[in-house]
């Protein structure tokens, strides 16, 4: 049985090549590390800005589905994700100021960072960390990640919010995997043209195929609507629709270059 997460003492960083998406420098979150250091109320989402896919759980596919496609990819690691814009390096949802879109649902692997989990080598432990070059941390005291050596009623928060995600996220791989299993997943690409002219060719993920989806056998149409798959199936089919939203600001976001 796998350790409960926890706020640990220092460790060493990861390299470089192994960062996860939006991270830089993550390390362990530490009192000494945090000494004198208070969390921003907001660092914006500039990070954001120049990626247009991230991560979905399956918990967020109801909400997600009103903004975002949602599609999957089966290998080499099983995700559901959210594709942001139809270019490359280019997220429709944050404006010049680094704002989010507003009334649009913020998907739970932006709002985590600057903070993540650390998975030790076994397996058994996670490690709650900080990605030092986000600039979430400012002199001062106002808003403490650490009391008197212990984690602040903000650093708690970090933790339960990245152990709500990485359950999710396992969850969600599982799902993944079942499709896969049942052979569900059909590689695709979407060939969009702009209204100003522009073609785009977006490829790289995969769809659930309907077809396929309506033909499976009723015994595991009873189990998935147990485990709740069957509305993540659902929510996924009235995502795509979602694309002609995101082909409309990216054709008004052309207008404007």
């Amino acid at each position: 049985m796998a350790k409960p997460p926890s706020v640990r003492t220092p460790e060493a960083p990861l390299a470089a090549d192994q960062m996860p998406l939006f991270y830089r420098q993550i390390a362990t979150l530490d009192a000494a590390r945090c000494a004198g250091k208070s969390l921003k109320m907001s660092i914006g989402f500039e990070f954001a800005r120049n990626t247009n896919v991230v991560m979905l759980n399956g918990a967020e596919f109801e909400q997600a589905a009103r903004a975002y496609p949602i599609v999957f990819a089966s290998a080499p690691n099983p995700a559901a994700l959210a594709i942001l814009g139809v270019r490359q390096a280019e997220n429709l949802f944050v404006d010049a100021n680094g704002d989010w879109r507003q009334n649009t649902y913020i998907p739970a692997y932006v709002r985590r960072y600057p903070f993540i989990f650390h998975r030790s080598e076994d397996g058994q432990q996670y490690t709650l960390c900080i990605d030092e070059a986000a600039g979430a941390l400012e002199d001062g005291t106002e808003r403490p990640l650490f009391v008197d050596d212990a984690p602040s009623e903000i650093a708690k928060g970090a933790l339960e919010f990245c152990a709500a995600y990485q359950r999710d996220n396992e969850a969600t791989r599982e799902f993944v995997r079942e499709l896969a299993k049942q052979q569900l997943l059909v590689p695709n690409q979407a060939q969009i043209t702009l209204p100003g002219g522009e073609s785009l060719a977006l490829a790289g993920f995969e769809l659930i195929d309907r077809a396929k989806f309506d033909a499976l056998p009723s015994f595991v149409l009873t189990d998935w609507r147990k485990r709740g798959w069957l509305g993540l199936a659902y929510a996924h089919f009235i995502s795509l629709g979602s694309f002609a939203d995101l082909i409309e600001r990216a054709g008004k976001k052309q207008v404007l270059m």
